[in-house]
């Protein structure tokens, strides 16, 4: 029992890592790492035909969705009290 306990702790400091490093690197300063202000035409960044800011922000939002889906099946999960 302790040794499951010992691993629900790890993952829960690891997906709480992988969501604040998410929300810092998405929508927050982590932006200005991809929409920096550069010299030239940078509004013309593209990737795959879409802007590379949406393509970012839609990367680490994905991240975030993984972080809360692995959450659900892994730790959020009814135990028997039986």
């Amino acid at each position: 029992m302790a040794q499951s306990d010992f691993h629900k702790r790890t993952l829960t400091r690891w997906l709480i890592g992988v969501f604040v490093v998410a929300l810092l690197m998405g929508p927050g300063p982590g932006i200005y790492l991809i929409n920096a202000k550069t010299t030239g035409n940078a509004s013309g960044l593209t990737l795959w035909g879409m802007p590379i800011v949406y393509v970012w922000a839609v990367f680490w939002a994905t991240v975030m969705w993984g972080a809360v889906l692995v959450a659900y099946t892994k730790l959020w999960i009814e135990e028997d009290d039986a």
